[in-house]
């Protein structure tokens, strides 16, 4: 039986009525289809003694990410209902909100750590360096959610989970010049630190597989019109064959569309990518292969507004249009659940619990050094954002898969 304590001030007991409303509700809801579940076996058994395990979450539940964590939140909570009926366990979440403020993590690990006991911490989602070092020095585990790579260390109590920039783009890469023998590249991206590193990024990951970056443009982050970086980065000074009356004549601008690379990064969110892509169009500019980031994925919105964007390709760890069973469950099962489709956030935090709550219920670890060990030896599971394993510092081995948009859906590239 799982138990919730969200501990705090009155409007965080209100939160906690509410959790353990969707808690309870939840087993009854997945268990409806248990044996199809395509997730890991468990090995819970009829009178088998049960196990007694507390574990801490803290994520931003109220504040500026709240949407966010509190879809993390359902993630944790499906994948613990999973596990404790099946195994006729008792599993104890310590549930703690950090309000969207990186000042408060470091009162929430200690607290979790000294005064609950708990044997693993998931969470906290995005900047995540001050409960890092804390649960390092508690030798406590914690799986963080987020791309911020090295906040590990050495002794793999820190454990980091989320496809990172330089994987993506590794991937991309991979399969731009490796597999479709791309040579030509340009770039648009933001003008600031996130969109430059990016870029860096691209542009070392291209040119170590032969290819090469011919152009590269920039643009603020609050900019609504790309078209002057699109001419100067395409060289069309304007729309082939378009025709404009000015006082002194009839002018007929006779652009080319012709561009010299083959295709076009653009690290940003999909928002921009829609713009430039209908910018391109706008200048009879064809034949262009957009690539993109996980950023990009927003299957409801590219089914309304997708069309300009025909053949991109993006990376990302999960595709709701995966015809695997496993993934076609945790689909299922979360909109039941919750009303919403899961994207690669929910996917990420269900099997990064899904891990963690299956070693804790079948191997038993007596300790928070054992769990550690346990999870960093780990090397078979599969889950529904494929596989996961740690490395011996705690990051993450996670398989980017190549996206493509076909007809406003989103479709994973066979390779």
């Amino acid at each position: 039986m799982s138990t919730l304590d969200s501990g705090g001030p009155p409007m965080k007991r209100f939160l906690f009525i509410i959790l353990s409303i969707l808690i309870f509700s939840l087993p009854a809801r997945v268990a409806l289809c248990s044996d199809q579940r395509g997730f890991p076996p468990v090995s819970g058994k009829a009178g088998e003694k049960s196990t007694t395990a507390t574990i801490g979450v803290i994520l931003p539940l109220s504040g500026k990410y709240a949407a966010y964590g509190n879809r993390v939140l359902d993630a944790i909570l499906m994948a613990a209902a999973v596990w404790d009926r099946t195994n006729h366990s008792r599993l104890t979440l310590q549930i703690r909100d950090s309000e969207s403020r990186s000042e408060t993590l470091y009162g929430l690990v200690q607290e979790l750590a000294d005064r609950e006991k708990v044997i693993l911490i998931l969470g906290p989602l995005g900047e995540g360096t001050e409960a890092a070092r804390l649960a390092r020095e508690k030798k406590v585990p914690i799986l963080v959610f987020t791309q911020q790579e090295g906040i590990g260390g050495e002794n793999g109590y820190v454990l980091r989970d989320s496809l990172t920039i330089r994987q993506q783009i590794q991937a991309l890469a991979d399969h731009a010049v490796t597999r479709k023998g791309l040579r030509r590249f340009a770039m648009l991206h933001p003008g600031d630190h996130s969109g430059r590193e990016a870029a860096m990024l691209f542009r070392e990951e291209v040119t170590r597989r032969g290819g090469r970056i011919l152009r590269e443009r920039t643009y603020g982050r609050r900019q609504a019109d790309f078209a002057d970086e699109i001419r100067s980065l395409t060289g069309v000074k304007g729309i082939p064959g378009k025709v404009i009356v000015e006082p002194e004549g009839t002018i007929e601008i006779k652009g080319s569309a012709a561009v010299d690379f083959e295709a076009l990064f653009l690290p940003d969110s999909l928002g921009p990518a829609l713009l430039t892509a209908s910018q391109l169009a706008d200048l009879q500019i064809g034949g262009v292969q957009m690539m993109g980031l996980s950023s990009w994925n927003h299957p409801a919105r590219l089914r309304t507004g997708g069309n300009v964007l025909e053949g991109a390709v993006f990376t990302d760890m999960f595709c709701t249009n995966d015809p695997s069973r496993a993934v076609h469950n945790f689909i299922e099962r979360y909109y039941a659940a919750t009303g919403r489709e899961p994207g690669s956030l929910e996917a990420m935090a269900f099997d990064g619990t899904n891990l963690a709550v299956r070693i804790i219920l079948d191997e038993k670890p007596g300790s928070r050094e054992e769990l550690r060990r346990m999870i960093l030896e780990n090397r078979d599971f599969r889950g529904v954002a494929g596989r996961l394993e740690f490395a011996p510092d705690g990051e993450s081995r996670r398989s980017a898969v190549i996206l493509r948009i076909t007809q406003g859906q989103i479709v994973p590239v066979r390779e």
